[in-house]
């Protein structure tokens, strides 16, 4: 399964200009199986899932991009979205919920990363390596820190604008219909970043 698994709808993130349909409409064209929306600090595309995904019969997944103090971690598994924890205290609840948490662009130069902060951080359950608005040096430093961790490894857009989904995605070896499908792919490694290439997604490693 090809998800992009960071992207920003206009509906939820105040600074995307990206309508959910158009995203995905974007995204089949280029063959992804599906999208995952994390909207900056926001749930609120839970409620329209199951509607959009009968609507558009294209697989959705809601997520939500946390602001922490450490830096932004994108969390499947919460129903709310939590006001500035620590990294720490938003994965213990992401946790506590049978959610994942995710290091977004860990070492993008914008005070939004958590840069060395992923060689250490426990239970920490990925990283996304390969995010489609860092820089390309940034992304390879990442993604060599989670595999000398042992971390799940994933791409994605981070789109704010119907031109950038799918510029990086993550290949799931398995099928997901649900978040916790999602989660548990995650949680298994079982996932591998690939890059947009014009015509066809490629590995990037």
């Amino acid at each position: 399964m090809l998800l992009d698994t960071h992207l920003h709808t206009k509906e939820y993130s105040p600074d995307s200009f990206l309508p959910v349909r158009e995203a995905v409409k974007r995204a089949r064209s280029m063959g992804l199986s599906g999208l995952c929306v994390t909207d900056h600090d926001s749930i609120g595309i839970r409620g329209e899932i199951e509607a959009l995904r009968h609507e558009c019969s294209f697989p959705i997944f809601a997520g939500i991009e946390v602001l922490t103090k450490s830096g932004d971690f994108i969390v499947f598994g919460l129903d709310y979205a939590p006001v500035l924890p620590s990294a720490e205290e938003l994965i213990i609840m992401a946790h506590e919920c049978g959610g994942v948490a995710i290091a977004a662009h860990p070492y993008r130069d914008n005070g939004r990363g958590a840069g060395e902060l992923i060689t250490s951080l426990e239970g920490l359950d990925g990283v996304e390596c390969f995010n489609g608005s860092t820089k390309p040096e940034a992304n390879s430093r990442a993604f060599r820190e989670a595999k000398s961790r042992g971390l799940a490894c994933l791409g994605a857009s981070d789109a704010h604008l119907v031109e950038r989904v799918g510029l990086f995605a993550t290949l799931f070896h398995g099928w997901a219909d649900n978040e916790q499908d999602l989660i548990k792919l995650i949680k298994s490694g079982a996932c591998e970043p690939v890059a947009w290439d014009g015509k066809i997604f490629k590995e990037v490693i």
